[in-house]
């Protein structure tokens, strides 16, 4: 009997936290959040209509890409979250 405890001990803890947590980041600019829940972001150097911009694959339409512009004269911050 006490074999058997023994051996379901670690089936029940094979279950116990053995995931990674994912990670998404958030985008917050002069102005106010941008982006919640991207999976990453591209922060490109490439001006668009004299702004730069950040390419991120969209948190809500899955297997497309939005972006934001970012005022030239502004600051943002990337930060991750955990979930």
């Amino acid at each position: 009997m006490r074999r058997l405890a023994w051996l379901v001990i670690p089936l029940l803890l094979a279950g116990c936290g053995g995931g990674k947590p994912s990670v998404t980041l958030s985008v917050v600019c002069t102005g106010g959040v941008q982006v919640v829940g991207a999976t990453s972001i591209d922060v490109l150097g490439d001006v668009v209509n004299g702004r730069p911009t950040m390419n991120f694959p969209s948190p809500t339409r899955s297997g497309k890409t939005d972006s934001i512009s970012v005022d030239p004269r502004g600051s943002c911050k990337i930060t991750p979250q955990t979930s």
